[in-house]
């Protein structure tokens, strides 16, 4: 091979520009998204797939997971038993006019809507994934014989665990400022203690579900399936919704609640469901269709829908208020 003009005055093949001069194989993985890699709408893969992994690794390894925090822990405490501080005399929204009652009760409307859709009942196992501090875990737990809940934090999943097990719980909420009411976790009215035996905790990762399935001892399968905004915080979605033949018995219903605020900050920009634009034909790609398609590709016909509000407290006068999409899907 010619190593050009300057290797010898009697090279044989001066240099060309057409020659080339060395032979291999290059890896490129690009900062961007290569638009010519989309294959079809919604399709992501090729260079970018090597930062994609970057970034999982990256967040996976974070120390600063917000989900592991006791400030969430609190505002999770209040959206899942917004009946805690009654008896301390702290309403779940503060008093005025039009104030949005009806977002409250959140988990424990998801674990209804589920029931309401009526799944054929096979052996009675219902699952929550990712449960938080398990509102809907013990709603499920009235109508199913078992359910197995698991979420990704350790803090949550040891705070259902306490709660579980008796143990007095008390948590803050912010009041302004600095000043917060100490106010301990309640019930519903009425609610049986005994069903929380029922339930099943445990850390995990909803990206891992078919490795559940094939390992996890008496795992099994399930009648009934909730996910309740926890998509769009996945770091890859469809891995989690690949599972749900594999997890749902026929006639089961899986009932996915989601408000699509996809983040790169929990999901590379390629694992997004929709929420841009096709690169080529410059078309908005929306979530809830490509949803649509991924679950009637898997076996599952949708039966339900609904817009689901929810209020998350942050301190005494300031909430997020979320709608997100509930959706029922049956397996065929």
């Amino acid at each position: 091979m010619s190593t050009g003009d300057e290797a010898s005055v009697f090279a044989r093949f001066h240099f060309r520009p057409h020659f080339l001069q060395h032979s291999g194989f290059r890896l490129v993985a690009s900062n961007e998204d290569a638009p010519a890699m989309h294959l079809f709408p919604g399709s992501f893969a090729g260079q970018a797939a090597a930062r994609d992994q970057a970034a999982v690794e990256e967040s996976a390894d974070a120390t600063d997971n917000v989900y592991e925090t006791d400030d969430l822990l609190n505002m999770y405490w209040g959206l899942h038993y917004p009946s805690s501080g009654t008896k301390e005399g702290v309403t779940p929204i503060l008093d005025h006019n039009n104030s949005p009652l009806h977002g409250l009760r959140f988990p424990q409307r998801v674990a209804e809507l589920l029931c309401s859709l009526e799944p054929v009942r096979t052996n009675n196992r219902a699952l929550d994934v990712g449960c938080a501090v398990g509102g809907s875990s013990f709603e499920l737990a009235k109508s199913f014989d078992h359910v197995e809940a698991f979420d990704f934090s350790n803090n949550f999943i040891d705070a259902a665990k306490r709660l579980q097990s008796g143990e007095h719980v008390t948590f803050r909420i912010p009041v302004e400022g600095v000043i917060y009411k100490e106010v301990s976790v309640a019930h519903e009215p009425g609610f049986d203690p005994s069903v929380m035996q029922k339930v099943n905790f445990f850390q995990g990762d909803a990206c891992s579900l078919s490795d559940y399935v094939d390992n996890k001892e008496s795992f099994e399968s399930f009648d009934g399936v909730i996910l309740a905004n926890l998509l769009c915080r996945l770091p890859d979605p469809m891995a989690c919704l690949n599972a749900m033949p594999k997890i749902v018995n026929e006639g089961g219903v899986v009932v996915m609640v989601t408000p699509f605020t996809w983040l790169e900050q929990y999901t590379p920009k390629s694992k997004w469901l929709g929420g841009f634009y096709d690169p080529v034909s410059q078309d908005p790609m929306y979530s809830k269709d490509r949803l649509k398609e991924v679950m009637e590709g898997l076996g599952f016909q949708k039966i339900h829908e609904e817009q689901m509000p929810l209020v998350i407290r942050e301190h005494q006068r300031k909430y997020q208020y979320i709608i997100s999409e509930a959706t029922g899907w049956r397996k065929e």
